[in-house]
């Protein structure tokens, strides 16, 4: 059983500046909202075995120091590495691996090396790590319906056909809407229901009861259209716990985090209920995020030689596909990123070049370059939760680094 460190979570992070469960994710209270989802919601521990480390050389370091940047807003003019970071990223810290070489390592907005920082969605793609072990051993099948694993959905019609896979690429055809710009997006009931924001009794009804009152509807035939859908990925963790018979975030800890040789304990945020919010809440040190993901860019294996995660997962991560782009496509179009593919919970930003990306909002990261063995790991405080111009600084500094090294 996994330790639980918050059983009641408080309102208020600053009474002196009125900043707390109401307002944690204004632009600014992220700073200190992000380093502290642990005080807002039950919140349960998971430790690792052991620590290890990258290999630190001081004469292989990347000296981003020196770099002038491409200004996102005004192409024409370059400005200095702490400007982009800094006031165009909004970055809180960063990390670089070449293999299993450490590159670089930095921190800023009183972010250090000891705090946990959210890591919003690229959560999903930890989940997805397990759901890709699952497969492997014949626990989940993709091409099941997805009413087999979570019996929730039975006897909702919109879910007939669904299976796994659907799910899993975010391609359920399940209506719902994530516009963080629309205050009557299904976004806001679900987060309320997950404790994000103070809610009363008839909204705080956790994660499984949500799912079954809010996704009713059919918007797509499933597979014909990708949907950014975050309480997907909970209907995933709720498959897990199915197929292993054993609590999501024990599955986490056992399966995942403690072979990652990670040196602090990882903080995972749960609902009323003790269900991890599986969609985001996962909470990190900079230097064991970077561990979690590693593997992405060594096969499969972690620091320790294990396998992991199945190497036939991630090479699935970087095939071309004209009908995923197409799909990808089909409900919201990407302008920075127009041939980009989603697939089992990660970003193909970039298919032919065999890099994609974990993403979270506010400008969390974990981009990988399979054929460099690049690893680019950050997490941030952007303003905003996303947007064009998010994504294309996002862009502008993997490709600057990547130039940089190759």
């Amino acid at each position: 059983m996994v330790k639980k460190i918050t059983d009641q979570p408080i309102t208020w992070l600053n009474t002196e500046f009125g900043i707390g469960q109401v307002n944690w994710d204004q632009p600014e209270c992220l700073a200190l909202g992000q380093t502290e989802m642990h005080q807002l919601f039950p919140t349960v521990a998971l430790s690792s075995e052991s620590s290890i480390s990258f290999k630190n050389d001081s004469n292989n370091i990347l000296p981003l120091d020196d770099v002038l940047w491409p200004d996102p807003l005004r192409p024409s003019r370059t400005i200095d590495t702490n400007t982009f970071l800094n006031r165009r990223l909004f970055n809180d810290g960063l990390i670089v691996l070449k293999g299993n070489t450490l590159l670089h390592e930095s921190y800023r907005n009183g972010f250090t090396p000891n705090d946990r920082h959210v890591i919003h969605s690229c959560t999903k793609s930890m989940c997805s790590f397990l759901v890709a072990q699952a497969v492997k051993e014949g626990k989940l099948n993709p091409a099941s319906p997805i009413q087999e694993y979570v019996t929730e959905l039975r006897g909702i019609s919109a879910w007939d056909g669904v299976t796994l896979e659907h799910v899993w690429d975010m391609q359920a055809g399940i209506l719902y809407s994530e516009d963080y710009t629309d205050p009557n997006a299904h976004y806001w009931s679900y987060a309320k229901a997950a404790g994000y924001y103070p809610a009363d009794e008839n909204e705080a009804i956790g994660i499984r009861a949500w799912v079954t009152h809010h996704l009713t509807e059919r918007q797509y035939t499933p597979g014909t259209a990708f949907v950014y859908n975050s309480t997907l990925t909970n209907i995933l963790g709720m498959a897990l716990e199915t197929v292993y018979q054993q609590p999501l975030a024990e599955l986490f800890e056992s399966r995942l985090y403690k072979t990652s040789g990670a040196e602090h304990e990882a903080w995972f945020n749960t609902d009323k209920d003790g269900f991890p919010i599986t969609e985001g809440q996962l909470n990190l040190t900079l230097m064991d995020f970077a561990k979690l993901a590693y593997p992405l860019i060594n096969n499969g294996r972690n620091l320790s030689g294990e396998y992991v995660i199945p190497e036939a997962f991630i090479k699935s991560l970087v095939q071309p596909s004209k009908m995923q782009k197409s799909i990808y496509q089909a409900h919201v179009e990407d302008p920075i990123f127009k041939q980009g593919q989603y697939q089992k919970q990660f970003w193909m930003l970039e298919p032919e070049s065999q890099c994609f990306t974990m993403l979270g909002i506010h400008g969390q990261f974990a981009w990988c370059d399979l054929q460099n063995q690049l690893l680019i790991v950050g997490v941030g405080s952007f303003p905003r939760q996303d947007g064009p111009l998010m994504m294309a600084t996002l862009k502008q500094l993997w490709h600057t680094i990547r130039r940089q090294l190759i």
